[in-house]
């Protein structure tokens, strides 16, 4: 989403200056009228001043007591099994809920201090998997399946475990001694 040119802001300044409705300002600069109010309360407080992109405000700011984040890093240091929860809950007790900043906060400290390794979200390959193609080939099997055509049928899948390529698949209907064939479950 692309902000609104500064001539456009200050056009609409001008025009709310002289006393133009706000529905005829958004309708003539074509901007939405909730933008235009948001606009409208800081030329009311600013004035001309107001109409200046003002990105600097956009996020939050977390004032950082070098007290806090001392003593996370050393309540880390002592016990490696807490995690930056834990942590963030004894110095909630030991400074109070106003001085201690979020979790992720905590987490980002105990990175940067090398107490914690960076996490992965991929998964984590195990070494029983085949280690050339055709060493090892997973069957899946699918049953009490429907054709299109109300048939009911099985579908088996080859699968090679190292490339992950499908190797073939069948489908095949039900014999009639299979449950689901005409029979119902037992």
């Amino acid at each position: 989403m692309e902000s609104h040119s500064l001539a456009k802001r200050q056009e609409a300044y001008r025009m709310w200056e002289s006393g133009e409705k706000k529905s005829v300002i958004a309708r003539t600069l074509e901007i939405d009228y909730d933008t235009l109010l948001g606009w409208t309360k800081r030329f009311k407080s600013e004035g001309l001043p107001g109409t200046t992109l003002q990105y600097h405000r956009c996020r939050r700011k977390v004032i950082i007591d070098e007290a806090v984040k001392t003593r996370a890093i050393a309540l880390r240091q002592l016990h490696s099994g807490w995690g930056s929860p834990y942590i963030r809950l004894q110095l909630i007790e030991e400074f109070g809920v106003s001085k201690v900043p979020s979790i992720r906060h905590i987490q980002r400290w105990l990175k940067a201090s090398g107490l914690i390794e960076a996490s992965t979200r991929l998964p984590q390959v195990s070494s029983c998997w085949a280690k050339s193609p055709l060493i090892c080939v997973q069957v899946d099997a699918k049953e009490r399946l429907e054709t299109t055509d109300g048939q009911p049928c099985c579908y088996l899948n080859f699968t090679d475990e190292h490339s992950g390529a499908v190797l073939d698949a069948f489908v095949f209907p039900l014999r009639e001694n299979q449950p689901g064939a005409d029979q119902p479950d037992i």
